[in-house]
């Protein structure tokens, strides 16, 4: 065991704490108080007849000396009690014995594959980087015809290299997005019951997938073979909790058949959102490295994620690929629960009170929604975090969606008009 020792005298006593000891074999154990190292020897002494009693921290093995250092452990510590040249054995020590007893063989057994190990570094040095280097070549190859065993199960018209199948990854988690806002804003009562709603509504809707396929449904999220990356702090949060809100304010594969956007639609688009400026291109990133590793990107309402290993590579392996399926993207503000239903909240203002119906901003009678707000919140990673399935807390999440009323003076506003009148330029210029 070790000795603590102090060149220091004793200090006296102290506040008076409650301890537990214990004697060599564990077999009594006892709380007593004390308000110093003299006065625990003294008890300890009475409690199991010691001549010269001498104490230990049970789970260090250091031998208690000094008042100083006594002073300074914490109540219901435990201490180990001995009479002078006695061999006291750690918490640990006493378990490891017990394992030696009964199960002999195991300890053998680890003993000779340490030795095995020691005898044969090099070799085990080299089968292991051989290992690694054959994992990370299988992890670099990316046409079908290269790594076979990964397509395995995926269709050929999902893609002809990794990559490609994880765009499609991509694209399906964020169209998985689109029908569902679809759903639940055209099966609610006001878009059934008023024809300005839905007309509203059917333009919003329309925006977001003119908007999603000028991103190509932001396919590059999964992609590694993308040029930009997210990087830490790149994309900023530009969603607000419910104080800052209070404070400010004073998927699935389905195809949606008979709405394919034609080709022609889908360029003019894309032109439409080249070079200008737009709010939602930051967005336009991958979540991985150039290999392919993903990191969680922790709790909702966290910055970072508390775990070291929730990192995957869905390009190494089928295994990892099938694993990745289980990771989320999580909406930091809620889809169901908060944006969904700010949308129809707003909308009843514009629709049914138009006193009620104001752009915060410019303090006037609102006209329209803020499209792109919610078109971020809805679909793009300034809403939207990776998260391994442990960090996707599904209870109420506190953010509230930063959508609102906007009027015609609205930047937003402009960037709307502007936008579609771009995409009936450039979708005639392509005639």
């Amino acid at each position: 065991m070790l000795n603590f020792l102090s060149s220091k005298k004793s200090s006296g006593a102290g506040p008076l704490q409650g301890y537990k000891i214990t004697n060599v074999d564990r077999s009594k154990k006892y709380g007593v108080a004390a308000d110093s190292l003299r006065m625990l020897k003294t008890k300890a002494s009475e409690k199991f007849k010691l001549q010269n009693c001498r104490v230990y921290l049970a789970r260090e093995g250091v031998e208690v000396l000094d008042e100083d250092y006594f002073h300074t452990l914490p109540a219901q510590v435990l201490f180990v009690v001995a009479e002078k040249d006695i061999i006291v054995k750690t918490d640990f020590q006493l378990m490891y014995d017990a394992i030696k007893s009964t199960h002999s063989e195991l300890l053998q057994a680890g003993t000779l594959v340490q030795e095995f190990v020691s005898n044969n570094q090099g070799e085990i040095a080299k089968l292991l980087h051989n290992a690694q280097r054959s994992q990370d070549e299988q992890t670099l190859k990316s046409h079908r015809s290269e790594h076979a065993e990964w397509f395995e199960g995926i269709d050929e018209k999902s893609g002809q290299t990794k990559e490609e199948v994880m765009q499609r990854r991509g694209q399906d988690r964020i169209r998985g997005y689109f029908y569902k806002t679809k759903d639940e804003l055209t099966k609610c009562a006001i878009y059934r019951q008023n024809a300005m709603a839905k007309e509203l509504i059917d333009e919003m809707l329309d925006l977001f997938r003119q908007l999603l396929s000028g991103f190509d449904f932001f396919s590059c999220i999964f992609d590694r073979s993308h040029s930009r990356r997210l990087t830490e702090g790149a994309v900023s949060n530009l969603v607000l909790t419910t104080e800052e809100h209070k404070r400010n304010q004073g998927g699935g594969d389905e195809v949606d058949a008979p709405r394919i956007m034609p080709k022609r639609m889908k360029l003019a688009i894309e032109k439409s959102l080249q070079n200008d400026g737009n709010a939602i291109e930051k967005y336009r990133v991958a979540l991985c490295n150039d290999r392919g590793d993903f990191s969680c990107m922790g709790l909702w309402n966290e910055t970072t994620c508390k775990y070291e290993a929730h990192i995957i590579n869905p390009y190494v392996s089928r295994e990892n690929m099938i694993l990745f399926q289980v990771w989320n993207l999580d909406h930091q503000v809620e889809i169901r629960r908060t944006v969904l239903p700010s949308i129809v909240e707003n909308l009843k203002r514009v629709i049914e009170n138009e006193a009620d119906a104001i752009c915060k901003i410019h303090n006037r009678r609102g006209k329209k929604l803020s499209v792109i707000t919610y078109f971020i919140e809805l679909f793009t990673l300034g809403n939207l975090k990776l998260v391994h399935i442990v960090c996707h807390d599904k209870s109420i999440h506190d953010m509230i969606s930063k959508g609102s009323i906007i009027c015609d003076k609205c930047a937003e506003y402009k960037y709307i008009k502007e936008f579609q009148k771009k995409i009936r330029f450039n979708k005639n210029g392509l005639m």
